[in-house]
């Protein structure tokens, strides 16, 4: 199994278990930008914990679900990670989270194609931009900020800019922001 195949498989779970679910991190701004290999897929529930461990329990080999559920600081939410035995892929499932930008990205969420072929629940471009302009803001970690300019430059014009402009605002990455427009053009 590769990590595609992983990500599917733990997708086919959460629709089958009809758990409302989002795709996030590099895939979701590998779709609206440009590109790139990953180590990890990132996905966002809305559910109660006890039915992330029914997800979890439905995970056949060689997916390995690690049962601890983590807490992660930076964001406030809870995560669970599956491994991809013989691989360093992880698959990091978080817990939505109670803040305002986080419930919005949730709410506006689409169903796009996420692979060949395969649709799935994904961010709106904006809310990949502005999610990974938080994470610059934050920790500065130079692959959020090229995934965020290469979601820029794809989707342009396409953008609604009054709404990235406001969040990346609340959430004190409006200089980041400055820094991703002036990379880019846009």
């Amino acid at each position: 199994m590769n990590a595609n195949e992983a990500v599917l498989s733990v997708l086919a779970v959460l629709e089958e278990l009809q758990v409302p679910y989002m795709v996030t991190g590099s895939y979701a701004a590998n779709v609206f930008g440009l590109p790139r290999s990953t180590k990890d897929a990132d996905l966002i529930v809305e559910a109660e914990a006890s039915r992330i461990h029914e997800v979890l329990d439905r995970l056949v080999a060689p997916l390995r679900p690690d049962p601890q559920m983590l807490f992660e600081t930076i964001t406030s939410s809870r995560r669970w990670i599956v491994r991809l035995d013989h691989s360093p892929f992880v698959i990091e499932i978080f817990l939505l989270n109670n803040h305002p930008f986080d419930r919005s990205r949730f709410t506006r969420r689409r169903r796009e194609p996420v692979l060949p072929d395969v649709n799935a629940w994904l961010p709106t471009p904006e809310d990949v931009i502005v999610q990974k302009l938080r994470w610059v803001a934050l920790s500065r970690r130079a692959k959020d900020f090229e995934d965020a300019c290469n979601v820029m430059a794809v989707q342009g014009s396409a953008l609604d800019w009054d709404y990235i402009v406001k969040w990346c605002a609340e959430l004190d990455a409006a200089e980041v922001l400055e820094e991703a427009r002036q990379k880019t053009g846009c």
